[in-house]
């Protein structure tokens, strides 16, 4: 098992990717993908870094099981309740006065906050009032939320205490079904999204625009040239008077794209894209 790889190892890795896959990851924060590529490395049965990067050059290992094993995240349902809140009793109703509406959630893995905002919309009657357009790095994400997802016992114990606190209709039990101690959501509370593969956000949905974006805690991952550069696909892609909600722990005070926005909830880190 790979514990640790070094700079140099980083950086073959880095290279050997943008020529196998076309996939350029030389912007994203080096300890963060440092970590990642460890765990790519002993998740898809290397022994070493080297035999890691001989493997991509060879593409004996697929793009699609490469960016599956690097998108693993964790996190919860209804992770940050207050945020989940604001969003029922205020954001949500409000961009569905308008007919059309649509959100953004780039870059969904577990699917967690896709199923977290489903339900919100469920609750409050609004199934068939706006679409959802979901981006997934891989084809194996995308089948895999399109099938209800699969999460362990101890992430459903969390995520029930979360919707406890969100202050939810019913009994959270009610979205899923369990399958060898294994927790699928009900796929029906997806029937307003479109899930599609997009592994690189900059080339995502061009042309479209959104009411709302959501998109917590990626930024943390980027270098600030990449940083920039996401920003200002998401304000493009954000309607005027439309919402971005980033992750509570991250910032926007290093983007110049940012001077778009004005901020509505610093608390829960809700923007609002400026008319001027």
């Amino acid at each position: 098992m790979v514990d640790n790889i070094g700079i140099v190892d980083t950086r073959n890795i880095i290279s050997a990717v943008t020529e196998s896959y076309g996939i350029d990851m030389s912007d994203y924060t080096f300890t963060i993908l440092k970590r990642r590529l460890v765990n790519a490395i002993n998740t898809l049965g290397s022994h070493s870094a080297d035999d890691f990067t001989d493997k991509i050059r060879r593409k004996a290992i697929s793009a699609d099981d490469f960016l599956y094993v690097m998108a693993l995240e964790v996190t919860e349902f209804f992770r940050d309740p207050s945020l989940w809140r604001e969003l029922r009793d205020r954001y949500i109703p409000e961009i569905c006065r308008t007919a059309d509406s649509r959100i953004w959630m780039p870059s969904a893995t577990s699917g967690d906050e896709l199923f977290s905002l489903a339900i919100i919309i469920a609750e409050a009657g609004l199934q068939g009032k706006l679409k959802i357009d979901v981006n997934c790095p891989s084809d194996k994400h995308v089948e895999l939320i399109r099938h209800g997802g699969s999460y362990d016992q101890k992430k459903i114990e969390v995520s029930e205490a979360n919707y406890t606190r969100y202050a939810g209709k019913t009994q959270f039990a009610s979205y899923y079904t369990l399958n060898d101690n294994r927790a699928s959501m009900k796929p029906a509370l997806l029937s307003d999204v479109t899930l599609e593969k997009q592994a690189d956000i900059l080339n995502a949905n061009p042309g479209k625009r959104y009411k709302m974006i959501v998109y917590r805690n990626k930024l943390l991952q980027f270098n600030i040239p990449l940083y920039e550069k996401v920003i200002r696909k998401l304000v493009e892609n954000l309607e005027i008077g439309g919402y971005l909600i980033i992750g509570n722990m991250e910032t926007l005070e290093y983007s110049e794209t940012s001077k778009k926005l004005q901020v509505v909830n610093a608390n829960e880190k809700i923007y609002k894209k400026r008319v001027d």
